[in-house]
């Protein structure tokens, strides 16, 4: 702590008495310079000899002095010796160096988005006056950019104080739960947060990575909060969209070639195997059910033959998807035999 160097020009007079002792001097500020003065016979010699304090100019009958910054009571002492060598009787005088003590904290760290309240003791002998770096005068300062903090506080005798801290911002910890997605069927997604001290998932799950299904409604919402190292906390939000199981079976073949050759004879849906409670019905063009499976086989839906075995002649059927899941509705297409 550092205290404005207040130079006064009052000089003390100390009063030279045969006893000498036990006199008190109006107090000063630490780091000022004060003037103190004594009378004696005309063309003496004084050695003064200060305590806490150093003696800047020496003047013989009176001496500047600069007081260190140390709030205590220190003493002045001064021996007169006069031109026939005489030595008086040491006089003694009690200064009491004062000042505010002003504390704003060591280095503070705060997180992106916080602020800090920085509050000095305004405990001292006399009212305190505050101004602080950024020119506000009040008894606090709320901060939120990272930079040097410093406050003066000066009392309404003179003396003051100063304090300075570094504040420090942290940057919120970035995590990242992706793109929103949709899952169909029984698919599962595994989320991953990221390596982080602390996790609070919305779910109510703490682990670094949460395992998700498909949504119940028509989007389910996970939101996670994560803490780093420096007890910052960062926020991040996936949606996981309901399945929309027209775009997710967009690509259903329409064709199959059942002629033994080993391409394209049966008919091949991917995924359906996510669908376990699927009903695949397959009808010929008078409406006729000629096909009935459930829970098929994604590489074997159809191969083109009846629900009797009978081989189907090459003609365009169409077909009913019944996927079983939540409120969606059932998936109609065609399929072709060509041989």
């Amino acid at each position: 702590m550092n205290t404005k160097t207040n130079i006064l020009s009052l000089i003390i007079i100390l009063i030279y008495f045969v006893s000498g002792y036990g006199q008190t001097l109006p107090s000063a500020c630490t780091g000022s310079r004060e003037s103190y003065g004594i009378t004696g016979y005309e063309n003496s010699v004084f050695d003064w000899s200060i305590e806490g304090g150093t003696i800047i100019e020496d003047l013989n009958d009176t001496v500047i002095v600069e007081w260190n910054f140390n709030r205590s009571a220190h003493r002045i002492e001064v021996v007169e010796i006069t031109e026939f060598d005489c030595i008086g009787v040491p006089v003694e005088a009690t200064v009491d160096v004062v000042a505010p003590e002003v504390y704003i904290g060591d280095e503070i760290e705060i997180c992106e988005g916080d602020s800090f309240i920085f509050e000095p003791d305004d405990d001292y002998t006399t009212p305190l006056n505050f101004e602080w770096h950024d020119g506000s005068t009040e008894d606090y300062f709320v901060g939120t950019d990272q930079g040097l903090i410093w406050v003066r506080a000066t009392g309404t005798d003179g003396c003051s104080d100063y304090d300075s801290v570094v504040l420090l911002l942290n940057p919120l910890p970035l995590v990242s739960l992706g793109k929103d997605t949709s899952l169909c069927g029984t698919q599962r997604y595994e989320i991953d947060a990221g390596l982080f001290s602390a996790y609070d998932w919305s779910s109510g799950a703490i682990t670094s990575s949460v395992i998700v299904g498909p949504a119940s409604s028509l989007a389910d919402t996970l939101t996670v909060a994560v803490t780093d190292e420096n007890g910052c906390v960062g926020i991040d939000t996936i949606v996981i969209l309901q399945c929309s199981v027209d775009v997710f079976f967009s690509d259903i073949p329409n064709t199959i070639t059942p002629n033994n050759d080993g391409d394209n004879d049966v008919w091949i849906i991917e995924h359906i195997e996510l669908f376990p409670d699927a009903v695949v019905e397959i009808f010929d063009r008078w409406g006729r059910l000629i096909y009935h499976r459930e829970n098929p086989d994604p590489q074997n839906v159809w191969d083109g033959n009846s629900q009797s075995g009978k081989e189907m002649p090459m003609d365009s059927y169409y077909y009913v998807i019944d996927l079983k899941y939540y409120n969606a509705d059932p998936l109609i297409g065609n399929i072709n035999i060509i041989k």
